[in-house]
């Protein structure tokens, strides 16, 4: 009889980009791109650092179909649109202005291969305000649940610009990825690492998300270095970073 192999661990590459693609002048998106060459990144990381599940902020439902087409036959997505609330009452943000591209923008989780067990999961969200969805989807291959995190910026609420709801989400957030046995989850948390300097708002972070390192409690972060829960920025132009990737599965 043959001894047994184990078999051959199999990496999953994931990125994670707020694609800032509203064409709405609130967003201020207008100097990052055309939808096409926002596309074009996607593509590339596809292509050339072997990406294979994407977690994309602000994308729009039409340039997420045209990415899908891109990538061919293999890939899926599920997407859940941003909703604006009035009082409560809310209906689908639009890409474009009223009288532009009235598709919605949201997030999209984006992976090669099968995906079962998509749902968006409750939030806190703004009574009035952009509502931001949390959602996850399996892909089978990994058997890995994925994840896509856009926080509440503060300001959201304009009735209570000094209310902010990224605490409450966190908090939320882990008591979902809690229950899955192996997950990723990241996106735009709209937040400075809890070990930032001068960070006034590191209260945000629940205890036991952040991980201080190996055999701590929490997930370790992608860009994570030791005990230091920092990592680089997410802009070139910028000391601050604000987007993570979080995951129970060991870091490459």
């Amino acid at each position: 009889m043959p001894s047994a192999v184990a078999a051959e661990p199999k990496n999953l590459q994931v990125m994670s980009w707020n694609m800032c693609g509203v064409e709405r002048s609130t967003y201020h998106c207008e100097d990052y791109g055309t939808p096409e060459q926002k596309i074009g990144v996607v593509k590339y990381h596809v292509l050339n650092t072997y990406v294979h599940a994407a977690l994309l902020q602000e994308v729009c439902q039409d340039d997420l179909n045209l990415l899908m087409s891109e990538l061919g036959t293999g890939w899926n997505a599920s997407f859940a649109p941003y909703q604006w609330s009035q009082d409560g009452v809310k209906w689908n943000s639009r890409c474009g202005e009223d009288d532009g591209r009235s598709t919605p923008p949201g997030t999209a989780i984006v992976v090669k291969g099968g995906m079962t067990g998509a749902r968006t999961y409750p939030t806190t969200q703004p009574w009035t305000g952009q509502q931001t969805p949390f959602q996850c989807a399996t892909a089978t291959y990994w058997d890995v649940t994925l994840c896509n995190v856009h926080a509440a910026r503060l300001g959201s609420n304009p009735d209570h610009p000094d209310w902010d709801y990224r605490d409450d989400q966190f908090a939320e957030i882990k008591a979902i990825v809690d229950t899955f046995p192996r997950t990723v989850f990241g996106g735009d948390f709209n937040s400075l690492s809890p070990d930032a300097p001068d960070n006034t708002s590191s209260w945000v972070w629940p205890e036991g998300l952040y991980s201080t390192g190996p055999g701590t409690a929490g997930y370790e972060e992608c860009d994570q270095t030791s005990a230091s829960r920092t990592g680089r920025a997410t802009y070139d132009n910028s000391t601050a970073k604000l987007d993570y990737i979080v995951s129970t599965e060991p870091r490459r």
